[in-house]
């Protein structure tokens, strides 16, 4: 556990330590001010001014979100950030899961065992432009949503603020603790026995439904990108960084609609629709599709570590994506012909990714090829 945060006295020299780092760099928002200043994003968050700590009920506040009408929801992870504007519609949370099933709004799957902590960040030091947001966080202090309240009338307003003032009321404690969090390793390739291959290959040939590859990995115990070096022939190609613009373009152009996924440790957001605007600044490759679809997505394409096309058999048939990895293995996006359950995969699409292999295939391995028999197999 770390040391515990005071809730009632702000840590002002923090917040003084962010406000110095942004002067010096342009575009420093908090997930990358918090791993500057080595802490984490809640942790710097509770600093500002503009926050207050409005408990763990985290589903109550979910729950209320459909009545606000259009909202701007914010779900990022080290090197994509995924906003959306529309209504919550839908939503149904579990224990342990939930959802809201909105294609092309705010599709979202939820996994719930994550959400831990909320803060309520009112900004109305720009009267041309005040912000109101509710932030949650897992138990470790990383941020999972951010929810942004976009229709600012006055009655909105007021009932945003009676809906944080009953959350405060559920807040009896003066600190709160956050896990420790642990250090990611950076990933290393896990080569599967001749006999693991051989039942990983098998699976995957077999599998009727995409959802099924999560419990086959399980079950091998391996990772998603070591799965990917040995696969069945011809279900995966590694990609080149150069893949990820031009599958963008290309569906632009080809007008095809694509599903963007981006996740962190809590959430899965997902855009369904055309894409429009393409813009790279700097490291980050940009869709500004605000005035097309209220969709944006900033993707810091140059760090990532590995790219893969990847096709998974389904009863509908063949069902492929384009995914990244960071350095530590954990998957940052991933992008897919737009399908409806029960319709096979979109010929657009198909002729797309079949481009993108011919184009932008990696030709070096990923690691040697030859599998070595796994000790005492």
């Amino acid at each position: 556990m770390r040391q515990p945060l005071s809730l009632t006295k702000k840590n002002t020299e923090l917040w003084q330590q962010y406000q110095t780092l942004k002067a010096r760099t342009s575009m420093l928002f908090p997930t990358e001010g918090a791993a500057a200043l080595g802490v984490s994003e809640f942790e710097l968050m509770l600093a500002s001014p503009y926050s207050q700590y409005i408990g763990e009920q985290c589903k109550a506040v979910l729950k209320q979100f459909e009545n606000f009408g259009e909202v701007e929801s914010i779900v990022r992870n080290e090197l994509a950030v995924h906003e959306k504007t529309a209504p919550y519609h839908n939503l149904k949370l579990g224990e342990k899961m939930g959802l809201a099933l909105n294609v092309g709004g705010l599709d979202l799957r939820f996994f719930m065992w994550q959400w831990q902590h909320m803060l309520a960040v009112t900004d109305t030091s720009r009267v041309d432009k005040p912000s109101y947001s509710i932030q949650f966080y897992n138990a470790e202090g990383g941020a999972i949503d951010k929810v942004y309240l976009r229709e600012l009338s006055d009655e909105n307003i007021s009932r945003w603020q009676a809906m944080i003032g009953a959350q405060l009321q559920t807040v009896g404690a003066a600190e709160v603790t956050l896990k420790a969090q642990e250090p990611l390793n950076e990933w290393r390739y896990k080569a599967l026995s001749e006999a693991e291959r051989t039942q990983l290959q098998k699976g995957w040939q077999e599998m009727t439904d995409v959802h099924q590859f999560h419990s086959l990995l399980k079950n091998l115990d391996i990772d998603r990108a070591s799965s990917y070096q040995q696969a069945p022939e011809k279900m995966t190609h590694r990609l080149n960084m150069s893949a990820i613009e031009a599958v963008y373009e290309k569906a632009r152009d080809a007008k095809c609609p694509i599903m963007t996924f981006v996740g962190n440790s809590g959430l899965v957001q997902i855009q369904t629709g055309t894409v429009q605007t393409l813009k790279r600044v700097g490291d980050w490759f940009n869709v500004l599709d605000k005035d097309h679809n209220d969709f944006t997505l900033h993707l810091k394409d140059k760090a990532l570590a590995q790219v893969w096309c990847v096709k998974r058999p389904t009863k509908d048939g063949i069902v492929t994506c384009i995914e990244g990895f960071d350095n530590k293995g954990s998957s940052v996006f991933s992008v897919f012909g737009q399908r409806i359950e029960g319709t096979p995969e979109l010929v657009e699409w198909q002729q797309i990714v079949a481009q993108i292999v011919e184009k932008h295939s990696h030709t070096e391995a990923l690691v040697p090829v030859i599998m070595v028999e796994a000790e005492g197999a």
